[in-house]
């Protein structure tokens, strides 16, 4: 029911709000990347600080540069230019990381099942396909080592499943829902691909479908609600040219820096600072002092 309200909704939505559904897609999409993949520690003293799964804040600059340029290739439209808007404001070039082998893969097999007449069946196909004949995709449990003649448990190393929940993220075809511009973050979680999974593959897909269905609806009723909210409070006062843009940027995809905000803009620094200042004199927005990050003030948030 709810991915049939979603696409209800899609033929209506104007450009803004589509552009700012993808933005909040992308920056859900990387909370749940940066849950399932296996991170390195980053950062000062090697702590990858509070906001690791905050897109535009992480200390994972390396990891950020290869899953915006993998989707920047392999997403429909507007998730492709969402993330090369967002690599423009990182100032980051496209990466070729071969670590998105596995994505690709699994992306290519999803296709190769397109289009479906029954999502549930096809994922649980594609999974299979997965589970069976890419064994890098599993999840192991535990495994044994021998350390100096002793043997201990650990947990063995986590398998692919990041890569096949973004793979499945860049494909709406699924539910056609087409070229939408959104994407259902966490279609394939790890407790998927297990070696004995808890519950049988249409359970745990209906969960994680619904999960995912009523993410993006929070998504878009944040993103209609920040909207409305800025075309109210800047039309009391004169304002930046800019204003709008900034706004639409920082309550979609994060926090950015009026440097930020000027490279994905294609402006110059003092108009970004200009606008973000109409934004504060708004009460839409506040520099925090730390990162000296233009951050929504007043926007809903998604979960």
């Amino acid at each position: 029911m709810a991915l049939a309200r979603i696409e209800g909704a899609l033929p209506f939505l104007g450009s803004e709000v589509a552009d700012g559904l993808a933005l909040a897609s992308l920056r859900r999409l990387w909370r749940v990347h940066v849950r399932d993949f296996p991170q390195e520690n980053q950062g000062p003293e090697h702590n990858p600080g509070i906001e690791a799964a905050e897109l535009t804040r992480s200390w994972y600059t390396a990891e950020r540069r290869d899953f915006l340029s993998w989707i920047a290739r392999r997403g429909s439209p507007p998730l492709a230019r969402a993330a090369r808007l967002a690599l423009a404001a990182k100032g980051a070039t496209e990466s070729f990381a071969s670590v998105f082998e596995p994505a690709d893969r699994a992306l290519d097999r999803l296709d190769a099942l397109l289009p479906a007449r029954d999502p549930v069946a096809t994922l649980s196909e594609w999974l299979e396909q997965l589970r069976e004949d890419e064994i890098e995709f599993r999840e192991l449990g535990s495994e044994e080592v021998v350390i100096e003649g002793k043997v201990f448990q650990r947990f063995a190393a986590r398998g692919s499943a990041w890569a096949a929940s973004l793979a499945v993220a860049m494909r709406p075809h699924v539910f056609s829902l087409g070229a939408a511009p959104l994407a259902l973050a966490g279609l394939a979680p790890r407790s998927l691909f297990r070696a004995e999974p808890e519950s049988p593959f249409p359970a745990l897909l209906g969960q994680a479908i619904t999960a995912a269905a009523a993410d993006v609806a929070t998504d878009l009723a944040a993103v209609r609600t920040a909207l409305a909210l800025g075309d109210q409070r800047l039309a009391r006062l004169y304002a930046s040219s800019q204003a709008p843009a900034v706004w639409q940027l920082i309550a979609g995809l994060g926090p950015l820096t009026r440097a930020e905000l000027a490279r994905a803009l294609g402006v110059t620094r003092r108009t970004a600072s200009q606008a973000a200042t109409a934004l504060e004199k708004a009460d839409l927005a506040v520099l925090r002092p730390g990162d000296h990050a233009l951050a929504p003030k007043t926007a809903p948030r998604a979960s």
